[in-house]
């Protein structure tokens, strides 16, 4: 049960900060980067929320919580900035 909790909060990760930003395209011309992203998100979050577990203890809830918020919001930043760097043109 806390996996899938470390997945959802990493899942929200995934949207901050910019979800408010517009103006968006509808339909989304490529609605399977949401679903990559917040696939990505859920591990950043699982795998932080594994790290610093036991540095936070069983009675730091809303600080694990935010801790794979945070690792969501980290790892699909991270590949985002990959994804930017092999995209750009060069010359």
């Amino acid at each position: 049960m806390m996996y899938a909790f470390l997945a959802m909060m990493g899942w929200c990760g995934t949207k901050w900060p910019g979800w408010w930003r517009g103006p968006h395209p509808v339909p989304d011309p490529e609605p399977w980067w949401d679903l990559a992203g917040g696939v990505l998100g859920m591990i950043g979050g699982i795998v932080a929320g594994g790290v610093f577990r036991p540095v936070i203890g069983d009675a730091g809830f809303i600080a694990l919580a935010l801790t794979a918020f945070f690792g969501g919001t980290f790892v699909s930043s991270f590949v985002t900035a990959l994804l930017a760097m092999g995209t750009r043109k060069t010359g």
